[in-house]
């Protein structure tokens, strides 16, 4: 849902051993993949920037399909850390874990994720069965899984349909802070978000 910081790879998960090599390989396709796109960026500009030799990339990563996979395993890693934290830090408030799930996104005015989300940027660049897409889709679809509970502790009148609701705002919120001027995004982002939520809540006990 943001952007990972260096060495963020593994936050989600238990710590494991891995090379200083492979985790600058990592670093650098993570910001030169966002930043500039997938196609733009050849392995020898991966290689030059994470100071490794061509031999040390290919020993971690036999293709760029394989990089490319690791880039977004290491985002999506990061993803179900952030939204699991945010979860497990209110177990008996669903309503403010849902609220705290949006303003994550606020809380730096989307600057985390400037150039819109990488899933979705990814994905853009390839067609078919192209393991981007089959991440964008898991991770979206994990999201949205995971809203439809919170809705459903609830009692939300149509959990379902208001979670895929939810997942369509905060992708056209993403985008708009990517592409738009607008200066009143967050407000407008956290209304519909609230508004969804809210208006299919059953009444509060008189």
């Amino acid at each position: 849902m943001t952007q990972p910081p260096p060495g963020a790879g593994t936050a989600a998960a238990p710590p494991r051993r891995t090379s200083q090599a492979r985790e600058r390989i990592l670093v650098t396709a993570d910001r030169l993949f966002y930043d500039e796109g997938i196609h733009a960026v050849g392995i020898q500009r991966i290689v030059a920037e994470s100071a490794v030799t061509r031999v040390t990339l290919y020993r971690h990563f036999p293709s760029k399909d394989d990089l490319i996979s690791a880039y977004l395993d290491r985002r999506a890693a990061y993803d179900h850390h952030q939204v699991d934290s945010i979860i497990d830090a209110h177990p008996d408030d669903p309503r403010r874990a849902l609220t705290e799930l949006a303003t994550a996104l606020t809380r730096d005015d989307f600057a985390a994720v400037r150039r819109g989300c990488p899933f979705i940027n990814a994905s853009a660049e390839f067609t078919g069965s192209h393991s981007s897409r089959v991440h964008a889709r898991e991770i979206r679809r994990w999201v949205t899984e995971r809203l439809q509970e919170l809705l459903q502790r609830l009692e939300h009148r149509d959990p379902r349909t208001t979670a895929e609701q939810l997942m369509m705002v905060r992708t056209g919120a993403v985008v708009s802070g990517a592409l738009d001027e607008n200066a009143h995004l967050n407000h407008d982002f956290l209304t519909c978000w609230d508004t969804l939520i809210d208006d299919g809540l059953p009444p509060a006990p008189a």
